[in-house]
């Protein structure tokens, strides 16, 4: 509706037409200013489903320069990023501008999505004014600025009637490095995960197999918004310890595809490792070694008898034996005879109190299965015995 001066009675006072004014200017701003609409491509989804939601405005008023600027309201019931925004001059002061949005609802329920949209109009001599002066007295463009309201997005949304590991479209992958280890070597799996959908994505593919130390590391390689959802590329990977055979299970997925509406599984492949036992004539004391069993406290027992013999074994090697002093022990002998970063962290994890050494350990762990340069392994070892003098 437009009013105008004859729609106010001669009896109004000066106030009042002073109110009228700043109302006709507002109704100018919000109506002809530009031309905008705000859609989605769809108003019923499920939760993290992925929803696209396009805005578009073109200039109406011709006279000045006009920019425009969309903002969406931050929620915990959505998920929402810009895609793209698309600015062309379609001809003298005619702009038209385009913003794309991916949304995921996270809730149940009716959800509200609203936006602050801002139509900022500048004069051709203000934009002038930007491009006079050097680069160290750069001007800002002065704008007349109006905040245009508009109606909130209402989307439907419905929880899943399953419970899902992953909503999308996704394919998984595995390789491993081999099939028969020794007794405290390691086995390591590199799973593949690959699709398009919501990418809050947290997987345990291999949680516990008895007898069975585990290490782990999730990467992502890739994980870009589109349309349809993230484009996403993960890798999961686990280094495996044992002295028995094992075998890692196969792992069901459970997924939800909005593309086809549809239910899925996805699986893992199971995988049999062969363990071949330590050869205990080798170890200094074998006398006392102890008989296997199935805990972790005879594993602890393995590594001390093996590093004390390897500890003797590289000292002999590397020091003359006329030094003297190479019959004294030294504190913590065993770490700074440690060779490579696999066996200080094995004898970290069975001989110390590691409370106060999580960021030494997560280093050696780089080092020793995520191939990481090892040219720290020598000021490691110096952090660690720093910290356990302390």
């Amino acid at each position: 509706m437009s009013l105008s001066i004859k729609d106010i009675p001669m009896k109004n006072t000066l106030g009042k037409i002073i109110l009228f004014f700043l109302v006709t200017l507002d109704i100018f701003a919000s109506s002809q200013l530009a031309e905008y609409s705000l859609t989605s491509n769809k108003i019923e989804a499920y939760e993290k489903e992925p929803i696209t939601i396009t805005f578009k405005a073109q200039q109406k008023n011709h006279h000045d320069v006009m920019f425009f600027f969309l903002e969406p309201k931050q929620s915990d019931t959505y998920k929402i990023i810009l895609l793209k925004q698309d600015s062309k001059e379609l001809s003298y002061h005619n702009k038209r501008s385009i913003f794309t949005f991916l949304l995921f609802p996270l809730v149940e329920g009716k959800i509200k999505v609203e936006f602050n949209f801002t139509i900022k109009v500048a004069s051709d001599d203000a934009v002038a004014e930007v491009f006079k002066g050097s680069r160290d007295n750069v001007k800002w463009i002065e704008t007349t600025n109006t905040l245009v309201k508009l109606t909130p997005l209402v989307l439907n949304v419905q929880a899943l009637k399953e419970r899902v590991d992953l909503i999308g479209n996704f394919k998984i992958s595995s390789k491993i490095d081999k099939d028969h280890i020794n007794e405290y070597d390691s086995v390591n799996i590199t799973y593949y995960l690959q699709g398009v959908g919501y990418n809050d994505i947290n997987l345990d593919l291999i949680s516990k197999i008895d007898n069975v130390k585990i290490f782990s590391d999730a990467s992502q390689l890739y994980d870009k918004a589109s349309k349809n959802g993230y484009r996403i590329q993960r890798e999961l990977k686990y280094a495996l310890l044992s002295t028995k055979d094992f075998t890692v299970p196969a792992k069901k997925l459970r997924c939800y595809s909005p593309k086809t509406k549809s239910y899925y599984t996805i699986q893992t492949k199971a995988y049999h490792v062969n363990v071949t036992p330590m050869d205990k004539t080798e170890l200094i004391d074998t006398v006392e070694y102890p008989q296997g069993e199935d805990s972790y406290k005879d594993i602890k027992i393995y590594l001390i008898y093996l590093f004390i013999f390897l500890a003797g074994f590289i000292t002999a090697k590397v020091i003359p034996k006329s030094i003297g002093f190479l019959n004294k022990e030294t504190p913590y002998s065993d770490i700074q005879n440690s060779s490579n970063a696999k066996d200080l962290l094995q004898q970290l994890l069975n001989s110390y109190n590691t409370a106060n050494l999580k960021s030494e350990i997560s280093d050696l762990e780089a080092i020793a299965y995520k191939n990481s340069p090892s040219n720290r392994f020598k000021s490691i070892k110096k952090d660690i015995i720093k910290k356990l003098e302390q």
